[in-house]
Parts: structure tokens; sequence; C-alpha cells
């Protein structure tokens, strides 16, 4: 379900992204709410101050879907320099002077190292923050002989969760690239390339999930088959290019005047199918209202066309062959009958 609802990794990052900056920008506020303006620490507040105007200017131009490799990169070099200064200066000025722990600093680990990770990739992600880790932890050695006891185990705390932290979001990048890839060869080996809609391989399983319900709950549903009239002639005179434009347009066409219960699909060349689950009189009168809604439109590059439709309503003993064979039958009856027409078999 998680993958299926972000189609890619940078959709996934930007929607981390809106839910993240917020919580930093709160966390900031909270930090330089907590501080005492005065002269040692007048600097920390100018900084909290300006990331935190910057980090919601970078929240406004991430909403917008605007810079976004910008807001990444600026966003990314401005939390690693945050981090770890703040590290040095606690390290430095509380638990070697005071000889405290480093508390909610480790609390906010994992939203540093999800950052990373989601704007560097897996490989990089991974080289980068072994080197903050690096760095880190040259600092803490440097002063281990001089901490307490208890600042020795929040060092050690924060350095195992620190390497914890990496590990985990290194493999969870890797599952849900894995995750994203098979969802996306599952959608395209389903899709059509050219117009976008399900492609024979779908039309396949859906008539075949109609035909098990109509056999099992006695579920009756139509089908309409239809074709463009004269599609070579449109190829020969305006070519290829233009013929394929007119199959998406026709696709897009048909699409908008369905309803979102019925299925549409490319079964072939120019050749469409309509799964609806109005049936009679009304499903003839659907294929009539495509029908003139093809008539009456101008295809770019082709000008006005016509379309010759078959309808066929399932039968409980129906497979997809004598389906569609029907359907097919419908079709062929409109071309002979001089197209741009509607046929029905029972």
């Amino acid at each position: 379900m998680f993958c299926k609802q972000f189609e890619s990794l940078d959709e996934l990052k930007r929607s981390v992204y809106l839910w993240v900056i917020p919580c930093i920008f709160i966390a900031l506020i909270l930090n330089t709410l907590m501080q005492n303006v005065d002269v040692e620490n007048i600097l920390d507040f100018i900084i909290n101050s300006t990331l935190t105007v910057w980090f919601v200017i970078s929240w406004i131009f991430l909403y917008k879907n605007r810079f976004i490799r910008f807001i990444e990169y600026s966003n990314l070099i401005l939390i690693s320099v945050y981090h770890v200064t703040t590290f040095f200066d606690a390290v430095h000025n509380y638990l070697n002077q005071i000889g405290g722990s480093l508390g909610d600093f480790i609390v906010w680990m994992p939203i540093y190292f999800m950052f990373v990770f989601l704007t560097l990739g897996i490989k990089r992600g991974f080289y980068f923050s072994i080197g903050i880790f690096a760095i880190t932890l040259t600092d803490g050695i440097t002063y281990m002989n001089r901490l307490s006891l208890v600042s020795i185990d929040s060092l050690f705390q924060y350095y195992f969760a620190s390497f914890v932290y990496i590990i985990v979001f290194l493999y969870a990048q890797h599952m849900f690239k894995s995750c994203a890839k098979v969802e996306m060869f599952k959608k395209y080996a389903y899709i059509d390339a050219l117009t976008g809609i399900a492609n024979r391989h779908q039309i396949d399983e859906w008539l075949e999930n109609k035909l098990n319900d109509c056999q099992e709950m006695h579920m009756s549903f139509s089908i309409i088959f239809f074709d463009i009239d004269h599609f070579k002639t449109v190829n020969d005179l305006y070519g290829h290019k233009i013929g394929d434009s007119v199959l998406k347009e026709l696709a897009e066409l048909i699409q908008i005047n369905l309803t979102k219960r019925d299925l549409l699909g490319r079964w072939g060349g120019e050749e469409f199918i309509v799964i609806t689950d109005v049936l009679g009189k009304d499903a003839e009168r659907l294929a009539e209202l495509l029908r003139e809604k093809v008539e009456e439109h101008s295809f770019n590059g082709a000008g006005r066309l016509t379309a010759s439709f078959g309808v066929t309503q399932s039968h409980t003993d129906d497979t997809i062959d004598s389906l569609l064979s029907r359907a097919d039958e419908g079709l062929y009856q409109s071309k002979n009958c001089g197209r741009n027409m509607v046929s029905t078999i029972c």
C-alpha cells in the first residue's frame, strides 16, 4: 500500500520533507524560546532564528514544488553543519564541564539521517552518514578521558544509536526502491504504452473477474467493442505519428464520457473495448453516445473521423472468447452496414 501511494522516490521525498521540515522548525523555535538571550548565547539565538526563517521559506518552495534540488541540498548542508556544531558544543560545554548527558539530542537523530538518505540516495547517503559519524566519533574520543561515567554512557548511546539508524535507513531505502520497482513493473505490465489506458493483459483479467461474477452471482455486464473507421487511411495520408495522436485523443475522449465504474482498454491496433455494468438498451445508448462524441470531435492533424461499435451482453455460460466473438461480430456488422454506427449482438 505504501509503494502504491507514491509512484516515485521523488514524490515520496517531497511528501516526507513537507512533514519533516515543520518538525525541525518547531524544534528550533522551542530551542530558541528556552534559551536566555544574553551575550554568551546571542550567536546561537541568531543562528536558530536564521535557520527557522530559512526552513519556512524552503517549506513554501517545497509546497509549491519549486527549486526542489536546491532546497534539498541547501537544507542538508545547513542541518549537517548545525548537527555537527551542536554536537561539538554539547560535548565541549555540557558533557565536559557539567557532566550531563546528550538527552534530546539523540531523539532528533533519526530525522537527520532520514534527511541524508532521502537527499543523497543509498550509496552517497551511506558514505555521507558514515563521514558525519566519524567526525562526531573523533570529537567524542578526544574528550573521552575527561568525561564522567554518565557522559561516557550518553556518548556510547549516541554512537550506537547513530550506527543503528544508518543501517536501518540504508536497508529501508533498499526495500522502498525494490517495492517501487515491483509496483512500476506491475503497473506498466497492464498499461498500454501509447494511450495510457489498460492493455490487453488487463482487459483479460477484467473479463475473467467479470465472468466469474456473472457465473457465481448472476451479475451480467456488457462490453462495447469499437475502432476508428478507415484508420489505415489516416496512417497512409498523415503518417503514423498523426495516427498515434488520433488513438491517444480517442482514448481521452472516450474516458471522459465514461463513469468511474466503466472500464476502458485498448485491445490492439485501433480497437478499443469498454466493459460496463449497464445492460440492454442502456448499453446501446452508451455506445451511441460514444459514437456521437467521436463523430463530433475534430482530431489534431486528421480532422473529423468516425468509429464503428459492436455491443453484447454477458451470458452465464460465456467464456472470454465467446463474449468477444459476439462483440466482434457486432463491430463487423456495423462496418458492413456502412460504418459509423452501433450494432448489438445478443
